[in-house]
């Protein structure tokens, strides 16, 4: 149900909502860093970094929600950590389905020469890829920057324009050409709506977490990295020979490839069918009940 007027925000705690949780976000990133400053193992480095992101983030979310945009947490759906099955389920299915599609093209399969670095490797994916923004980014564009525009301008623009800023923002400090910006456009917008979407059928933003985080583990961990160049850094590497734009997803990477739009496009359909049936369900009971 949309928000009754009188419980909408001003714009101006609207637009501050946008603007200062991405501050916040950079902050808190900038001074996790630090950590890798300090001369320890390379197995506790992301370990660390990933607890400190996280512990900054959520502070500085919830000083800026109860403080400055007048949210409580509960209201931006940052309840208590609690996993629904059907989205782990999700989180597993997605990224490994378009993995495998990926793999099912021609390609240069290679076992890089980092074996002695693989659990620092996995660690990091985990930790630093995973664990790490998948928390801060959604408690961020899908708690309380989604509330916010919520209460202001409704759902649709709590839906579209967090989506495509969380696109958007990838751009920054890549090389990228205009096709490039406009697959990561698509891609981004699209993976921000599904985020989204998760986040109303389940009622909170961990659901939504996890389907990032593993997504992200998955791949841009460097476990198994697939692209169109080879990656020294992973574990395994896939080079891609394909020359299409649309199946490599640009200088950007398969993240915002064909085969991960639709990915994200199918989640995002099968909810919205969820959601319209559940809805029908409901106004036939009402209906049976007057």
């Amino acid at each position: 149900m949309e928000d009754n007027i009188e419980d909408r925000i001003v714009t101006s705690k609207a637009l501050l909502a946008i603007f200062l949780p991405i501050l916040v976000l950079n902050i808190a990133q900038g001074m996790a860093s630090l950590i890798y400053l300090i001369p320890i193992s390379e197995v506790i480095s992301p370990v660390l970094y990933a607890i400190c992101y996280v512990v900054l983030a959520y502070w500085g979310v919830k000083l800026l929600s109860e403080k400055i945009i007048k949210l409580s947490l509960q209201e931006c759906r940052i309840d208590k950590p609690h996993i629904e099955i059907k989205w782990l389920s999700c989180a597993i299915v997605l990224p490994i389905a378009v993995m495998t599609i990926l793999l099912c093209t021609p390609g240069e399969f290679v076992h890089n020469d980092s074996t002695t670095h693989a659990i620092g490797i996995i660690i990091t994916a985990v930790f630093v890829y995973g664990i790490g923004p998948g928390i801060v980014e959604e408690v961020i564009f899908r708690g309380l920057i989604m509330k916010a525009l919520e209460k202001r301008w409704g759902k649709r623009v709590a839906i579209l324009i967090p989506s495509i800023i969380f696109g958007l923002l990838h751009a920054i400090g890549a090389n990228l050409h205009l096709m490039d910006l406009l697959m990561l456009f698509v891609g981004g917008t699209s993976v921000g709506i599904m985020f989204s979407l998760i986040v109303y059928k389940s009622g909170s933003v961990w659901n939504s977490a996890i389907v990032h985080g593993i997504w992200n583990i998955i791949m841009i961990g460097n476990i198994f990295h697939v692209g169109t160049s080879y990656n020294k850094a992973s574990i395994f590497s896939y080079k891609l020979l394909s020359h299409s734009f649309l199946l490599t997803g640009g200088a950007f990477g398969v993240e915002v490839s064909i085969v991960a739009i639709l990915g994200y496009l199918s989640v995002i359909a099968l909810i919205q069918y969820s959601m319209k049936k559940k809805q029908r369900l409901n106004e036939q009971l009402d209906r049976t009940v007057h």
